[in-house]
């Protein structure tokens, strides 16, 4: 039985490789850029989390700065 690896995930994901083994795992979200990514404990994979929109980020040094992702499509739009 599979067990969750995130309180919140925003997704699943189970992939079958052709040798029959079996990768599955919760996702979660950055919510700055929009990245996924599978959870995996103990990795040493450095993610954040930003304290003024309360959620997981991806890591990457542009996404350090707090710019939600529906505000970039925003401004993307705005420039159209």
């Amino acid at each position: 039985m599979y067990e969750h690896t995130a309180r919140r995930p925003k997704g699943y994901v189970e992939i079958t490789c052709g040798d029959g083994t079996r990768i599955e795992g919760d996702t979660l979200q950055c919510t700055h850029c929009g990245c996924h990514w599978v959870v995996q404990p103990g990795s040493g994979i450095q993610r954040g989390w930003c304290l003024n929109c309360g959620g997981p980020t991806c890591g990457s040094r542009q996404c350090d700065v707090c710019v939600p992702l529906e505000k970039q499509i925003e401004m993307m739009e705005a420039k159209r």
